[in-house]
């Protein structure tokens, strides 16, 4: 099954075209102008982009050219469903990664035989196994044990399918987390190094990188490339969630998980970053702030008032014993299996049952 952004203004059109994609077995995703299609590009990263090139606002070539300008979109193929009038100016002009053009109106199966010819030259598979889901955990203020969130999903779903935790901020939490020291350096992975020389394998169907010092954009890049394609689950470490490194990541991730606790500067910096990332493209349903909510400390604020001053969006709560937490790094373990009928470890195997449906 392959994800495929549906661009067209006609919502009928765009109805159409998603259930016979649904039908050959893909999952179909849509955009009805230019913005909302490179927003969910940068967001969703689908596989295959069926364009209009007559849109509103921003027309189809218009598209093309700030695909053209974005590293994350560059290579993202598309195929160009418009009318014969367009057709002519759109094959002479100058378009990226555009692997074919069909005219309006268009047989199922024309359709259908044309998107599986361009998913098998780029090399996404068209049916069976999927990309891998990717996720990112981040903190919106020191200590917000984004490291034990997580360590305890990629363990979680690890127990599903094969699962990879990469870390990238560079302080090598993610392999300390399970007692692990960082296997590679950046002197290596500068020097060329195969990222996979770095992965350890704390248990069946988990693998860990991490690394002791943050990494360049370009080599977040070469570690998204050789690494993700090797597991159904990525479970992203990527630091500061406003920092050049996780500009990197999040665009990648269908969920992003940002911990914070109900004091003034850890409420007051989640607003900052669910900003920050509104500004880049990345919001809300993708990223879903995760209240930590400390067993051991009394609460001034009821989870509504929390919401409310995070201007009123959705959040989730998860329940941590500061014992529990503190004997999990101790101990070299994920939190969930601490204490395993703990309302911590409910939690997280209530998102991974969540997750796992979505591969």
């Amino acid at each position: 099954m392959a994800r495929l952004l549906i661009v067209d203004d006609d919502p009928d059109a765009r109805r159409l075209i998603g259930l016979v994609l649904r039908r050959a077995g893909h999952e179909p995703l849509y955009a009805e102008d230019g913005f909302r299609a490179l927003e969910l590009m940068e967001r969703e990263q689908p596989d295959l982009v069926i364009l209009d090139l007559m849109l509103p606002g921003m027309d189809g070539f218009e598209v093309l050219e700030a695909m053209r300008q974005r590293p994350s979109l560059a290579t993202m193929p598309v195929v160009v469903l418009t009318a014969k009038a367009q057709l002519g100016p759109a094959v002479g002009s100058k378009p990226m990664n555009v692997h074919a053009y069909l005219t309006k109106p268009v047989s199922a199966e024309t359709l259908v035989r044309t998107v599986q010819e361009v998913l098998t030259e780029v090399q996404i598979p068209a049916s069976g196994e999927r990309w891998a889901l990717e996720i990112a955990c981040v903190e919106s203020w020191p200590g917000c044990v984004g490291e034990l969130l997580a360590a305890a999903l990629a363990a979680a779903l690890a127990e599903h399918a094969p699962t990879l935790l990469i870390d990238v901020e560079g302080n090598g939490r993610g392999a300390f987390v399970f007692d692990l020291e960082p296997r590679m350096s950046l002197e290596e992975l500068e020097a060329g190094a195969d990222p996979t020389r770095g992965l350890s394998a704390p248990r069946d169907g988990l693998q860990v990188w991490s690394i002791d010092r943050p990494l360049g954009p370009a080599l977040v890049d070469r570690v998204a490339e050789r690494l993700t394609s090797q597991a159904r689950f990525v479970v992203w470490m990527p630091g500061d969630p406003l920092g050049p490194v996780a500009a990197r990541v999040l665009p990648r991730c269908q969920r992003v998980f940002l911990t914070f606790e109900s004091h003034g500067p850890g409420l007051r910096r989640a607003r900052a970053v669910l900003r920050g990332l509104e500004g880049i493209g990345i919001s809300l349903p993708a990223v879903e702030p995760v209240w930590v909510r400390r067993w051991a400390v009394p609460e001034p604020w009821t989870e509504a008032q929390i919401r409310h001053r995070l201007n009123d969006v959705p959040i989730r709560t998860w329940p941590v014993d500061p014992v529990t937490a503190y004997r999990a790094l101790q101990e070299g373990r994920p939190i969930h299996e601490i204490e395993p009928e703990s309302p911590t470890a409910r939690r997280i195997r209530e998102w991974v049952e969540e997750l796992v449906p979505l591969i």
